[in-house]
């Protein structure tokens, strides 16, 4: 077992209960253990409620990163608190709340003062409540300004992101207490159009260093190769045979290794989920309902598969050993049906090394079939040293080879279509 990074011995043994691996990790390699940072979902009654009071569970626009209702936070600084206090311990929490352009953009036109319909206006109060009622929720922008930077970049004179940034901002300076007395107005230190000016220079530098930022490059190039990789998903879903789940996935892990040179596990548990749920998933119902639109359609879904990565991110942040709790708000009802799908019950990081492990609601099943899967030619691909070649291979990912294996997916896709039309009019 020493052989075994801890993070990923510990993961195990959580993951299937094994107590008898948990007890040999506590006599042989706890001092490993002081990196590492856990939250595990419970319903126990002695854990933390993650909703601490604000409702968050009754807005339907709202979708927790972590499946809840409650949780252990567990740390160097948690443990050495419990071993003072008799078992108890306090943690540091703080919401982030994440927003897709839609919302954001709806939240823009509020703060700035602009009309927007009544059911758009009180889905925004409602979510700027939740931070009036408690200070710690804090409002992430970088997931929806990585989605809208390359709008920028494209056309310099779209100033939707500017002008999204810039509401944002106006927050900072909002008189909380008087907007929780009366929500239908927006009362700020200085008059709105003065603080709108103020702030433009600041959010201009900050949206320029973004446009070259090693950060965005990367997860637009994760976004390309999650483009590839659904429309792989579709081609394997159209095959003129019926579908089988379980071979679609061991096709698209071999596309993964073979193709993008890593693993997305997170997008293929995505996929998985997808196509195993009992009530299908109306996510991906462009690919499997074989929309019109679906190329175009899978560009919008790769970059909300993305924000789920940001969120994965996010969730792995600290400040003075405090832990961070994502939520995700958007219009979008399919995006938030496969998030429910796939909520978060364990996270295990190690920061020493900069690793995470996640557990979703069906890890242990979905580990289960991977594993099966690898039972054929891709075993030879699971030696420690491959392994570690992918990993680095998916921190270094390129965008130019990412769109180049787009390009080659999507003539791919057409080319089967049109064979399909073909056999199918003689």
């Amino acid at each position: 077992m020493p052989d075994i990074p801890i993070v990923d011995a510990l993961f195990s043994a959580l993951l299937n209960s094994d107590k008898a691996a948990l007890d040999a990790i506590e006599s042989q390699r706890a001092a490993e253990c002081a990196g590492l940072r856990a939250v595990i979902c419970t319903d126990s009654p002695g854990a933390i409620n993650l909703e601490l009071g604000l409702s968050l569970s009754s807005s339907e626009y709202v979708t927790p990163f972590f499946e809840g209702p409650r949780a252990f936070f567990m740390s160097a600084g948690t443990s050495i608190q419990a071993r003072f206090t008799g078992g108890r311990s306090n943690a540091l929490i703080d919401f982030s709340l994440s927003f897709d352009s839609n919302f954001a953009e709806k939240m823009r036109a509020a703060i700035a003062g602009e009309r927007i319909q009544q059911v758009d206006r009180n889905r925004v109060d409602e979510v700027l409540m939740l931070k009036a009622r408690n200070r710690n929720v804090q409002f992430d922008v970088l997931p929806f300004l990585i989605e809208n930077t390359r709008l920028t970049r494209d056309d310099p004179r779209n100033e939707r992101p500017l002008n999204t940034l810039i509401a944002f901002r106006m927050l900072d300076h909002l008189d909380w207490d008087a907007f929780r007395d009366d929500p239908t107005r927006f009362v700020f230190d200085v008059p709105r159009e003065e603080l709108k000016a103020s702030l433009r220079p600041e959010a201009e530098a900050f949206l320029s260093e973004l446009q070259t930022s090693e950060h965005v490059i990367h997860h637009e190039a994760k976004s390309a190769g999650t483009q590839a990789l659904l429309l792989r998903f579709a081609r394997l879903w159209h095959e003129k045979r019926k579908p089988d789940k379980r071979r679609i996935l061991s096709e698209l892990l071999r596309f993964s290794i073979h193709n993008m040179g890593a693993i997305p596990l997170t997008e293929l548990h995505l996929i998985w989920s997808g196509m195993t749920s009992e009530l299908g998933s109306p996510f991906f119902g462009p690919i499997t309902g074989r929309s019109k639109t679906m190329l175009e359609e899978i560009r919008g879904m790769a970059w909300d598969m993305t924000l789920l990565r940001v969120l994965e991110k996010n969730a792995t942040a600290s400040q003075l050993g405090s832990f961070f709790i994502p939520y995700f708000v958007s219009i979008d009802r399919r995006w938030r049906h496969l998030l429910r799908l796939n909520s978060v019950r364990l996270m295990l990081i190690d920061d020493a090394h900069r690793r995470v492990l996640f557990a979703r609601t069906d890890e242990l099943e979905f580990q289960h079939v991977l594993g099966e899967c690898m039972q054929t030619e891709l075993q030879s691909e699971m030696t420690p040293g491959k392994v570690e070649t992918r990993r680095r291979s998916a921190q270094a990912i390129r965008l130019d080879a990412m769109q180049q294996l787009v390009a080659e997916e999507e003539s791919g896709w057409l080319e089967q279509a049109l064979q399909q039309s073909q056999n199918g009019t003689r």
